[in-house]
C-alpha cells in the first residue's frame, strides 16, 4: 500500500481486491497481524454495506479455528472441536466452492468427525491430567488409560460401520504396543492411593485387560508390585529410623544414610536392620488392611501428611512418589518455551526476564 496505512485505507484495499477477484459477496476469512490499524479496519469492513460477513450472516462468533497436526491426537480432538460448532457455515461455504466437481461435505462426514472427536476427547481429558505440574497425577495414570480403552471399545460395539471399526482397530493395536504393560512405577503409585490399594489396583487391572482383549497375570503383577513396595519400605526404613546414640559420628559424616552405610558392611554388623525391615513390612500390611473412610474434598498428599505419624516410612515413600511426573509433556512444554524465549538473537536476557517470559 502506497497510502497511508490507517483503518480505513486497509479496508478499502481489502473492499477493492474482493471486487477484483469478485469475492465480495461473501468474505470466509481475512489473515492479519497485530497491528491496531487492522483492528480499526476490520471494524470499517463490518459496516460497509456492499461486504457481507459469513459468521455474521450466521450469528455466530469470530473463532480461530485450531491446526490439525498429523503426529498428535490431541490437535485432531481440537480442530474438530472448533469445526463441529461452525460445521453450517463451513459445510455451505465449501459445497458452494466446489459445485464443479460434486464432491459436497455430507451428514455421513460430520457424523463420523463426531465419533471421532467423542473417542479422541478422552485422549484430550488424560493429556490434561497428564500434564499437571503441581498436582500429583501419577497414582491416576491406570484409571485414565481404563477410561481410554473403554471409549475405544465401546465406540467400537455402538459403530459396527466398517471405516469406524478400521479406525478404531489401527488405534487398539498402537494403544497395545505401549500399554499392555504398565511400568511397575504407576502400580506403586496407585497402591498408595487409599481409596485404590492392592484390591482396587487387582480390580483396575482385571477389567482393563478384559477391555483390552488380552490375557495378563494380574495378581502376579500386583504381588510382584507389592514386594518392590515392601523392598522400599526395608531401605527407607533403615534410614528413617531414629538413630542409637552412639552413633552419631557416622550420622554427622554421612548424614541419613549412615544407617545405609552401616547395613551393608561385611562384618555383620548391620544385622541390627532386620528389625526396621520387619517394622516396615508390618507397616505395609497395617495400611493395607487401614480402613479408610472417604473423604468429599480428598486430596492425595494431604492425606499422606495427615497420616505420617501412623505410617511415617510409607508417607516418606508417598512424597518421593506422587512427586514423580506422570508425563514428559510438561518438561517438553518447557523446553520448547525456552527455545522460543531464548536463542542466539536473545541471549542476554537475565533469569528474572527469561522466568517472566
Amino acid at each position: 500500500m502506497e497510502e497511508a496505512h490507517n483503518g480505513f485505507n486497509i479496508k478499502s484495499r481489502i473492499v477493492s481486491c474482493c471486487k477484483n477477484f469478485h469475492l465480495v459477496d461473501k468474505i470466509f476469512s481475512i489473515s492479519l497481524d497485530n497491528a491496531t490499524a487492522n483492528t480499526s479496519a476490520m471494524q470499517f469492513l463490518k459496516e460497509d454495506p456492499s461486504i457481507k460477513l459469513v459468521l455474521d450472516e450466521y450469528g455466530l462468533r469470530k473463532k480461530v479455528i485450531a491446526l490439525d497436526t498429523p503426529t498428535r491426537w490431541n490437535s485432531t480432538y481440537k480442530l474438530l472441536h472448533d469445526a463441529i460448532a461452525y460445521r453450517d457455515v463451513l459445510t455451505d461455504m465449501y459445497n458452494e466452492s466446489r459445485a464443479t466437481d460434486g464432491q459436497f461435505i455430507t451428514n455421513d462426514h460430520w457424523s463420523l468427525a463426531k465419533i471421532v472427536h467423542d473417542v479422541l476427547e478422552t485422549f484430550d481429558n488424560a493429556t490434561h491430567i497428564f500434564s499437571y505440574v503441581y498436582e500429583p497425577n501419577i497414582h491416576t495414570v491406570i484409571l485414565e488409560c481404563i477410561k481410554i480403552i473403554c471409549t475405544i471399545k465401546q465406540t467400537s460395539l455402538a459403530n459396527p460401520g466398517v471405516a469406524v471399526k478400521r479406525l478404531l482397530d489401527n488405534m487398539k493395536v498402537k494403544w497395545c504396543a505401549y500399554f499392555t504393560e504398565f511400568p511397575p512405577i504407576y502400580a506403586i503409585a496407585a497402591i498408595l492411593d487409599p481409596g485404590v490399594k492392592l484390591e482396587g489396583l487387582t480390580n483396575l487391572l482385571t477389567f482393563y485387560y478384559q477391555q483390552l482383549d488380552v490375557q495378563f497375570d494380574v495378581p502376579y503383577y500386583v504381588n510382584n508390585c507389592k514386594r518392590i513396595l515392601e523392598r522400599l519400605c526395608e531401605e527407607y526404613g533403615a534410614v528413617i529410623q531414629p538413630q542409637p546414640v552412639g552413633s552419631s559420628m557416622g550420622a554427622s559424616r554421612f548424614g541419613i544414610l549412615g544407617p545405609v552405610l552401616k547395613k551393608s558392611r561385611p562384618d555383620g554388623s548391620g544385622s541390627s536392620s532386620s528389625s526396621s525391615s520387619s517394622s516396615s513390612n508390618i507397616g505395609v500390611g497395617e495400611y493395607l488392611t487401614y480402613q479408610f473412610e472417604t473423604e468429599e474434598n480428598f486430596h492425595i498428599i494431604e492425606w499422606w501428611k495427615n497420616h505420617s505419624s501412623k505410617f511415617p516410612v510409607l508417607a516418606r515413600i508417598a512424597k518421593d512418589i506422587l512427586a514423580i511426573p506422570a508425563s514428559t509433556i510438561a518438561s517438553e512444554s518447557a523446553f520448547s518455551a525456552g527455545r522460543r524465549v531464548l536463542d542466539e538473537k536473545r541471549s542476554r536476557l537475565s533469569s528474572e526476564s527469561i522466568e517472566m517470559c
